[in-house]
């Protein structure tokens, strides 16, 4: 929008000066506005928090729209109307967005920005050596050397350990006395000493009071475990016997262990203490197994190193669909993502685990009379609606295993102590005489039973474990404890969007944050889209036709929503599929990008006719129907293949829609190209309706379903294909 409201200082003549100048300013900015972000503490009292927050959104927006006026310089303002440029821009994007996953496990982000932003000012400095002025030479390469000089110092300072730039506020707190920081693509971990101090533990009804030494790991500076010092002596652990999160071992003899989310180790030394002879703790991040196998080993007694332990670094379902092992118990204590911000493109990874397939997973590796173990917060009078759920969920993966509905409290056992419930459930009821020497067993170390085969709880889960829980029962709820599927994996949110819209939407507790921010994200973004398509559009009504200018500009705001929902929608399903959610993000990403650039390297002006056009949007709307289709039962059918089989078939779905949807664009600029004016605003509607559509796909897949949002998304394409279409028979004729 800078470009096309600024027509004389952006023309053809000045782009290599005006390139040079915004690639230099978007280089410095960048890395102004990360010290500053990772350097200021944000210490506001609530009422002055909204508006600070706002300040610094916009700082991180000022970086970028020095980036999108170069980008829009080179698409708009060059004589070449083909789609190399928009190929290249994609096929950059797509060596980008798998490039820094790789550069964040060699080094930190600061490290990172420094040299991305050199980077970029280089970009200016290439595009600028054929310009008469010569400070459009002199100010990027200056920019580029100077960056380079201090990435270089910084790079060297972080891999030789003698010190970088790191977090130095973060939440609201100071991050003092970290002995270890490591950054990579799932989160920031930290470790700090807790010294001699209280046996931590989330669910334990007595605090023990002897002192332990103890390290303090948090993930993005809020999530917590720790690291207990061992000398491989259990006796010096008892204490773990006491807490809730292991109280399956009261039930049922455990011999083989299956612990998800490692951590700082805790549930594997429980598995230790109660004798298991054979633990596997899989762990997702892992920077995780740095701390406990490396940098903190002797620390934590080598627990790695221990006989019969095996740390897997995994996602807990690909780890468990790939394994021929089978367990007594799989336990998952009080995995979250309330650390994460609710923008993360990782954050709604340990969703996957609490989803009916999920359960149907991990049912399928137990052994006869094994148990799954699921511990979540909980308080009586206050949050009850992740042990809704996760009865909920219980109860649809047993009815799907076979269990009959009024059967389904013979399955089931509930135990509470402090904030924390456990949720025991096995595919093999528990015996009446099993379950009164448990019931002994529990209740002598204090911790409350809230359901069994014989305890009833409250008018919610009698319903649910009767099997009398339908769509409308869960509907008539004050909030949503409907089973949470792979369609809908978001089990933490348990606030409707549509009941936020008409109620008060801060009354909602804490963890659905989260949604609160989500809708808010989506009524910015659509203000944005009348500020910056609408708005326009009708100021352009006055001096052409509207009918000439609106179909355009549809095309081009319905490509970007069609995009970024199927893009977002395919990137959730294949997750899980792909077993790791780097995997999720680099080859769904990788590969819609390249694909969509090659498709657009296709298109030129000579061959736009009619029926070209024609033939590339019924290509493009076959592809993405045949694939939305296939994808739910290939990612079902293929769920145990080989990874590289998983990543080759990912690539497969996606390549097609990918190709025929990177035609779109440049094809838009062919079909519509008398208008050579208008094209920084048709690349501006494209762009603020993709960003609208980044967050608006996240609310449809909460309040719909991910497939739903795919149809979305397709639905778009449509308009866009019938726009294009129309305008091409319009030529002609």
């Amino acid at each position: 929008m800078t470009v096309y409201r600024n027509p004389t200082r952006y023309s053809s003549e000045n782009v290599e000066e005006q390139f040079a100048e915004h690639a230099s300013l978007f280089a410095f900015g960048a890395v102004v506005v990360m010290m500053a972000f990772l350097t200021t503490p944000v210490l506001v009292p609530v009422t002055y928090l909204t508006p600070v927050l706002s300040l610094e959104m916009l700082a991180f927006v000022l970086p970028f729209t020095d980036s999108g006026v170069c980008i829009t310089l080179l698409l708009t303002r060059l004589p070449y109307r083909g789609g190399r440029l928009y190929a290249a821009d994609l096929s950059g994007a797509a060596v980008g967005c798998i490039g820094i996953i790789f550069v964040l496990f060699i080094i930190d982000p600061v490290s990172a920005t420094l040299w991305i932003s050199a980077f970029a000012a280089s970009a200016g400095w290439v595009v600028a050596r054929g310009s008469a002025n010569p400070r459009a030479i002199r100010l990027p390469r200056n920019v580029t050397v100077t960056l380079v000089a201090i990435a270089m110092l910084h790079t060297a300072g972080y891999l030789t350990g003698r010190g970088h730039i790191g977090v130095m506020w973060a939440k609201g707190g100071y991050q003092f006395g970290t002995l270890f920081e490591r950054w990579n693509t799932f989160s920031r971990i930290r470790v700090k000493s807790l010294g001699p101090s209280t046996p931590f533990g989330w669910g334990m009804p007595t605090r023990p009071q002897t002192k332990i030494d103890q390290l303090y790991l948090d993930i993005d500076a809020d999530a917590s475990t720790v690291i207990t010092k061992w000398n491989n002596d259990v006796n010096n652990v008892g204490y773990l016997k006491t807490d809730v999160i292991n109280a399956a071992y009261q039930v049922r003899p455990v011999q083989d262990v299956a612990v998800v989310g490692v951590g700082g180790g805790r549930d594997i030394l429980s598995a230790l203490v109660f004798g298991a002879s054979r633990v596997t703790g899989v762990e997702i991040n892992p920077a995780i197994f740095e701390v406990l196998n490396d940098k903190f080993a002797d620390f934590s007694g080598h627990l790695g190193h221990q006989s019969g332990v095996s740390l897997i670094n995994a996602e807990a379902r690909s780890y468990i669909n790939h394994s021929a092992d089978r367990h007594d118990l799989i336990q998952i204590s009080l995995i979250d993502t309330w650390a994460a911000t609710a923008a993360g493109g990782l954050t709604l990874t340990e969703n996957r685990l609490y989803t009916v397939e999920a359960w149907e997973d991990f049912y399928r590796a137990l052994k006869p009379n094994g148990m799954l173990s699921v511990s979540r917060w909980y308080h009586a009078d206050s949050h009850r609606d992740e042990l809704y759920r996760l009865l909920a969920i219980a109860a649809e993966a047993l009815k799907r295993r076979g269990v009959p509905a009024q059967e389904l409290n013979k399955h089931v056992i509930a135990v509470n102590a402090k904030d924390i419930v456990n949720v025991i459930t096995s595919p093999t009821p528990f015996s009446d005489a099993e379950w009164q020497q448990a019931r002994a067993r529990l209740t002598g170390e204090g911790f409350t039973i809230l359901l069994g085969p014989d305890v009833r709880f409250d008018t919610i889960t009698s319903p649910i474990l009767s099997g009398d829980a339908d769509a409308a029962f869960f509907r008539e709820l004050p909030q949503n404890v409907a089973p949470s599927t792979d369609n809908k994996p978001f089990f933490f949110y348990t606030s409707r969007i549509g009941d936020l819209i008409t109620k008060n939407p801060f009354v909602a507790r804490s963890v659905n944050g989260a949604v609160v921010m989500t809708l808010l994200l989506v009524v910015i973004a659509f203000v944005a889209c009348l500020f910056y398509v609408v708005v326009p559009l009708v100021r352009m009504s006055h001096t052409m036709p509207i009918s000439t200018v609106a179909p355009p500009v549809i095309f081009f705001s319905a490509i970007g929503m069609g995009f970024m929902l199927i893009e977002i929608s395919q990137m959730q399903r294949l997750m899980v599929f792909l077993g790791h959610p780097v995997y999720g993000l680099g080859v769904v990403l990788f590969t819609l990008l390249l694909s969509s650039g090659i498709g657009s390297m296709t298109v030129s002006g000579a061959n736009s006719s009619r029926d070209a056009i024609v033939r590339r949007v019924v290509g493009l709307l076959a592809a993405i129907i045949i694939v939305g289709a296939l994808t739910p039962f290939v990612t079902h059918a293929a769920r145990t293949a080989p990874t590289s089989a998983r990543i080759l078939l990912s690539v497969l779905l996606l390549t097609p829609p990918g190709f025929f949807m990177g035609m779109m664009f440049p094809l838009g600029l062919s079909v519509w190209r008398r208008y050579s004016e208008l094209l920084p605003f048709f690349w501006a509607a494209n762009g603020v309706t993709s960003v609208f559509a980044s967050v608006l796909g996240m609310a449809l897949s909460m309040e719909f379903g991910i497939a739903q949002t795919f149809a979305i998304g397709a639905l778009f394409y449509a308009v866009a294909a019938v726009t294009a279409t129309r305008r091409s028979l319009q030529t002609s004729s």
